[in-house]
C-alpha cells in the first residue's frame, strides 16, 4: 500500500469549503494535512473539519512541511500566480485554482518552474470533468472522423452570465477581512491601456472557462480572425480551426437561470451542449444530437452525476497517484492565456 499523498490547502473560502476540502477529506488516497488560513471566523469552521492543530495562518509553515507534497490554491485571483510559484519553489505538486495567472509572462514563469522541479502542475477548470462536456468532445470526435453529420461547417461557445443563478453549497463566509495581503501580481499586461484593465481581468476570470472548452474541442489549434471588446461587459471573437468559423460570446448577463454552452453545426445535423451553472452540485451538461430525423436525441445521462468539482479533486489524486496526465496543466492554461492576449491586442488595436 502506498502512503497517502499529504495535501495541504492556501485559503479557506467557499470555493476551498465546498469544491476542495470536503473531497480531499473523504478520500483514502490523500491526508489533508494543513490549511492556510487566517481570518478567525474561517479558522473556526476549518478546525471543526480537520482539527485545530491543522489550521495554519501562514502559508510558509505549509510549505516548510516535508509530509506536505501536493497543494491546492484557493486564494484572491491576484495572488494565485505568485502563490502557485511559492509552492513549485517548495517542490510541491500543484493544483491551482483558475485562472493561473493573468499574462502570458506570468504563466510561461509558472510552467518553467514546474518543468525545472518535474512537477505535477495543474489549474483548475474543473468543466473538462464534467460527464456531459465530455461525451460531447468524444461524440464531436467521432462526427468529424467519421462524418456520418457530414462536414463540420461552424462553431459556438457562448457564455451569457453574470452571477451563479443558483445558492453555492452551504458554506461560511469571513466576518473580517483579511489582516495579512499575499504577494500579488499584476492582473493585466503592461502592453494593455489602464482603461480596458478591469475588463480584461474580468474576462480572464470568466472567459477563461470557455477558452479553455475551446482549446479542448479544438486541440490542434485556432487561428484568431476578428475579436471585439465594449468595455461593457461584451467580448466576442471569430476564431478558425478545422476549416471553419468558431465563434465565443462571453456577455455580463443576468437572465434568472446560467446560460451557457457550445453547439457544433455540420452540413446534416447539430451537437449542442447546455452547461450547469457551476454552483448546480449534480447536475452535468445537458447534450443533444440533431440530425436529419427531425428530432433531437439527448444523450443519456449518467447514473450517478458526479459534481465536476468532485470529479476534478479525483483526477488530481489520480495524476499524483497513477502518473496520469492533468486534464488541464499549466502548458494548457498557457495556450489559455496566449489566445487570450491575441484577442485583446485586437481589440486594443481597434480601439
Amino acid at each position: 500500500m502506498k502512503a497517502p499523498v499529504g495535501i495541504g490547502i492556501i485559503g479557506g473560502g467557499m470555493i476551498a469549503q465546498i469544491a476542495h476540502l470536503p473531497f480531499y477529506l473523504s478520500d483514502d488516497r490523500c491526508d489533508v494535512r494543513c490549511i492556510a488560513e487566517e481570518r478567525p471566523s474561517l479558522k473556526a469552521v476549518l478546525a471543526d473539519s480537520v482539527g485545530r492543530q491543522k489550521v495554519v495562518e501562514d502559508h510558509e509553515e505549509l510549505l516548510s512541511d516535508p509530509e506536505i507534497s501536493a497543494v491546492i490554491v484557493s486564494a484572491p485571483r491576484p495572488a494565485t500566480g505568485s502563490l502557485t510559484l511559492a509552492c513549485l519553489q517548495a517542490g510541491k505538486h500543484v493544483l491551482a485554482e483558475k485562472p493561473m495567472a493573468h499574462t502570458t509572462e506570468q504563466a510561461r514563469q509558472l510552467v518553467g518552474a514546474a518543468k525545472a522541479k518535474e512537477l505535477v502542475y495543474a489549474v483548475g477548470y474543473m468543466k473538462r470533468f464534467d460527464p456531459g462536456l465530455e461525451a460531447a468532445r468524444s461524440l464531436f470526435e467521432e462526427f468529424v472522423a467519421d462524418g456520418r453529420l457530414g462536414p463540420l461547417l461552424s462553431a459556438r461557445f457562448y457564455d451569457y452570465s453574470k452571477s451563479y443563478a443558483v445558492p453555492p453549497p452551504p458554506h461560511a463566509r469571513p466576518k473580517e477581512s483579511r489582516k495579512k495581503r499575499f504577494s500579488s501580481w499584476p492582473t493585466a499586461p503592461a502592453w494593455l491601456p489602464e482603461e480596458l484593465s478591469d475588463e480584461y481581468a474580468w474576462f480572464v476570470n470568466a472567459g477563461s472557462h470557455d477558452v479553455n472548452l475551446l482549446n479542448w474541442f479544438f486541440p490542434e489549434g485556432v487561428s484568431l480572425i476578428s475579436a471585439f471588446g465594449s468595455g461593457k461587459g461584451v467580448v466576442s471573437a471569430m476564431f478558425e480551426g478545422r476549416g471553419c468559423p468558431i465563434h465565443l460570446d462571453v456577455t455580463k448577463t443576468e437572465a434568472g437561470r446560467w446560460l451557457e454552452g457550445a453547439e457544433f453545426l455540420f452540413e446534416r445535423g447539430r451537437l449542442a451542449v447546455s452547461i450547469p451553472s457551476p454552483m448546480s452540485v449534480g447536475e452535468v451538461s445537458r447534450v443533444i444530437v440533431d440530425d436529419l430525423s427531425g428530432e433531437g436525441t439527448e444523450i443519456t445521462k449518467p447514473e450517478k452525476a458526479v459534481w465536476s468539482f468532485e470529479a476534478q479533486a479525483r483526477g488530481f489524486l489520480d495524476v499524483l497517484t497513477n502518473g496520469t496526465s492533468p486534464r488541464t496543466s499549466g502548458v494548457d492554461g498557457l495556450a489559455d492565456l496566449e489566445l487570450i492576449e491575441t484577442m485583446w491586442k485586437d481589440i486594443v488595436s481597434k480601439s
